[in-house]
């Protein structure tokens, strides 16, 4: 599990999300926990509306994980959706890290599913450094809470 992330880390998993985006031809790329947590990504609307498809897509991957146990499989590794106009196409990395493209019919679901495989094998060893990092070892402050009337409610070192 990552528990933070160092802004040169971040910025890693940005800039693959933006490659992936372009070389995908697609409109937005997501790196989520397993919980639905957008670690990075490109833009796409707003805020919202990203979060949401973290979220619902962690979700659905979940729900494959229980149908892949039901078929006999041990995992499914990815999932997509196709509609009308829009696709997504969603793809575990790690067991706790999920990858997904929201593609139009400007591309198709194989340039999608060649690039996600591709930006998967370069984001392994990021995440593998990641994995499990403490808030400190990330370059983060840690707060403590006091519940002191005379002092901040929260301390950072």
């Amino acid at each position: 599990m990552i528990a933070a992330l160092s802004p040169e880390q971040g910025g890693k998993l940005r800039d693959a999300m933006r490659a992936l985006a372009e070389q995908a031809e697609a409109l937005a790329a997501f790196l989520t926990d397993q919980a639905g947590n957008v670690l990075a990504g490109t833009p796409y609307k707003d805020e919202g509306t990203v979060m949401a498809i973290g979220a619902l897509g962690a979700g659905t991957f979940s729900a494959t994980r229980e149908l892949a146990a039901l078929t006999g499989e041990t995992a499914f590794d990815s999932v997509s959706h196709q509609g009308t106009n829009t696709g997504l196409y969603i793809k575990s990395l790690e067991t706790q890290i999920l990858l997904m493209v929201v593609f139009d019919q400007a591309t198709t679901l194989g340039l999608v599913k060649l690039y996600t495989d591709r930006a998967g094998e370069e984001l392994r060893p990021i995440l593998h450094e990641m994995s499990g990092q403490s808030v400190g070892a990330a370059g983060g402050r840690t707060a403590t809470f006091a519940m002191n009337e005379d002092q901040p409610a929260f301390e950072t070192s």
